[in-house]
């Protein structure tokens, strides 16, 4: 796959697998500290099994690339495609797949079968309450709760209401469905980055190089554009709920314009006759 085929951290319209255009925006979450140099990527459900990927130890930013669809295709009108770690920002020469430090069990990293062009890819598969990760390996261990058993109740979702899952509902933290915070023992700004994602996925891992071959970036690819969504076949296209509520309020703006014309043709007509 070639530089043109990822879309992470460009902005403006592109086509979407079946011709209908998307706008994509880019949004800095913040800064993620990986100073253990051990990036782990994960399902937030899986944050005690992710993926790891061995980086240069640093601080590094954090962009979420967000796709503006058309309404017929989801009521949101908008779909995160790609969470980014950048390590440089050189250009890109060269994409390939990620090289995990560890194989991890089958909830933290699984092949991503059917892309020829790119043999050896892996993603981090998703949960039914979907989302991905990025955060300093190390982190985890040091700043989460001792016992895994409770990050579910305590932290991702507690019953009242301040979990990482309903800030992600609101925008305080970046976008709508994106999330970027101290991890809850954080004693050296140990953080998380999260975006939400499509449920029951895998979801591919690049890591891009410039042309001295160096790495330049990380990047989850969510699978609403791009050469791997065509490749996969994981385009999700227009919605049949969503397709007829925006034919519907097309209809009432369409009624709503006649009747506006309506009433101002009566206007004139009663102006020109004084």
């Amino acid at each position: 796959m070639g530089p043109d085929g990822l879309f992470a951290l460009r902005t403006g319209a592109f086509r979407l697998p079946d011709g209908q255009t998307a706008t994509l925006e880019t949004h800095v979450l913040g800064t993620l500290c990986v100073r253990s140099g051990k990036l782990a990527l994960c399902d937030p459900l899986y944050l005690q099994d992710p993926g790891l990927l061995t980086i240069p130890p640093g601080d590094y930013k954090v962009v979420a690339t967000i796709a503006r669809v058309p309404e017929s295709y989801d009521l949101a009108m908008s779909r995160p495609a790609y969470l980014s770690l950048m390590l440089s920002g050189e250009p890109t020469a060269s994409i390939r797949p990620a090289v995990f430090a560890t194989g991890g069990s089958e909830r933290g990293v699984r092949p991503v079968e059917g892309v020829a062009v790119m043999p050896g890819l892996q993603g981090i598969p998703s949960s039914q309450m979907s989302s991905v990760a990025m955060v300093d390996a190390e982190a985890i261990v040091r700043a989460m709760p001792e016992d895994p058993g409770t990050w579910f109740d305590s932290v991702i979702s507690p019953s009242d209401g301040t979990g990482w899952f309903d800030r992600m509902d609101t925008e305080i933290d970046g976008p709508l469905g994106s999330l970027f915070t101290r991890l809850p023992k954080a004693a050296d700004a140990e953080n998380i980055a999260i975006l939400i994602a499509r449920p029951g996925r895998v979801f591919p891992v690049l890591e891009t190089r410039d042309a001295q071959d160096r790495i330049t970036g990380i990047h989850i690819d969510l699978l609403v554009i791009g050469d791997l969504s065509e490749a996969l076949q994981a385009f999700d296209g227009q919605d049949d709920y969503a397709l007829e509520y925006a034919e519907e309020a097309a209809r009432d703006l369409r009624h709503q314009q006649s009747q506006r014309a309506e009433g101002l043709i009566m206007r004139m007509r009663k102006f020109f006759k004084r």
